[in-house]
């Protein structure tokens, strides 16, 4: 019988054929070469040996893939369909391979089944090089909206205040007072060009850790939005404690603050005569805690769960803005590996805390290395 395909000898790929018993009948010099050279037991793949009885005896992650060849091949073998194909990975312990079960009625005997295992790694490779750069592709475009998106939103409230600086200005007369608003809106529009600087740096290192002094930072802030909490007469008390080192993705770590000062801004509530703001920070060497509380509108109770959701707004009628702010917060806040939780109560006001890690002995092992 063997003398009938001894042409399949010519072919570099493995090709073997079997009965409809599934005992293998002819293998070609690829088949045996391909054994051979991976350590292979020819009484279990050679001739007179059962192709079924080798996918059966398959244990592990694959044996499902051999389950599904078992039961192709016996579809072609019963007529069932013309062809059958199966893509399957068949590593070895020096490099990674994947090949293509097929399996055909041999036309000359029906009664005889073709069973070609064709190499496709160089393909595989290629697709998953592929693959990896999509996905990349994906993460950049990710990270771009999401800089887009924290860059024009986090510089709403500096951009009021500066506008509102400037209209105050124009109604000034003596140049000694225009003088001082000119210079807070020129230290504004510094720090506004720095923030978006720092912001754009996110692009190529998303994932950069830098030792952050909170109170400077949130002062910083602060700064910018001067004249905004003095319009709305809002008083922001500052009770931070830092005695450990603190290190963690600035840009991540400002836009959570500045997103929930601002938005506690947003929300105050102008019927009350004493409206205040108070952040909190404390931290160890493990991990960190921002707390942002306000006595302003508050959040109804059903509210709560949608209001980290993009563009959910709790109340369109007072702000202008896109329901950005706290899903931004979210995203950053699971960006560093922490969780958000918002307590409030609807005319009372509204406290959101924040708990990340301290990275600060990763950045010192890694200044190390």
């Amino acid at each position: 019988m063997s003398t009938n395909f001894e042409i399949l000898d010519s072919i570099t790929e493995s090709m073997g054929i079997i009965n409809k018993s599934g005992e293998i009948i002819f293998t070609n010099k690829a088949w045996r070469s391909f054994s051979d050279d991976n350590m292979g037991d020819d009484s279990c793949t050679g001739l007179n040996s059962n192709y079924f009885v080798i996918c059966d005896a398959v244990e592990g992650e694959e044996s499902n893939l051999a389950q599904q060849a078992t039961f192709g091949i016996n579809q072609v073998i019963n007529g069932e369909r013309g062809f059958f194909e199966l893509e399957y990975p068949c590593h070895s312990p020096t490099e990674n391979r994947w090949f293509i079960l097929r399996a055909s009625k041999v036309k000359s005997n029906p009664e005889l089944t073709l069973l070609a295992h064709i190499n496709i790694t160089n393909r595989k490779i290629t697709e998953l090089e592929v693959e990896k750069n999509y996905i990349h592709s994906l993460t950049i475009n990710e990270r771009l909206n999401t800089t887009l998106y924290k860059i024009i939103h986090d510089i709403q409230h500096p951009l009021s205040n500066i506008k509102s600086l400037i209209d105050i200005s124009k109604s000034q007369n003596e140049n000694k007072t225009i003088n001082k608003y000119l210079e807070r809106i020129e230290q504004g529009s510094n720090n506004l060009s720095l923030f978006v600087k720092e912001t754009l740096k996110q692009i190529t290192s998303s994932d950069e850790i830098q030792s952050v002094e909170v109170e400077q930072m949130v002062k910083n802030y602060l700064d910018t939005i001067e004249h905004l909490l003095q319009s709305n007469s809002i008083e922001v008390k500052l009770k931070i404690k830092q005695p450990d080192k603190f290190s963690t993705n600035a840009v991540e770590f400002r836009s959570i603050m500045s997103n929930l000062i601002g938005n506690s801004i947003k929300y105050c509530d102008n019927l009350k005569l004493q409206k205040h703001i108070t952040v909190s920070f404390n931290c160890d060497s493990k991990s960190a805690r921002l707390t942002v509380e306000d006595n302003g509108l508050g959040i109804k109770k059903q509210d709560i769960p949608k209001i980290t959701q993009r563009n959910y707004q709790v109340n369109n009628k007072i702000s202008d803005g896109a329901g950005l702010g706290l899903f931004m917060v979210e995203k950053s806040v699971n960006k560093l590996g922490g969780s958000l939780k918002i307590k409030s109560k609807f005319g009372e006001g509204s406290k959101f805390i924040v708990d990340i890690p301290n990275q600060a002995i990763h950045l010192s092992i890694s200044k190390t290395a």
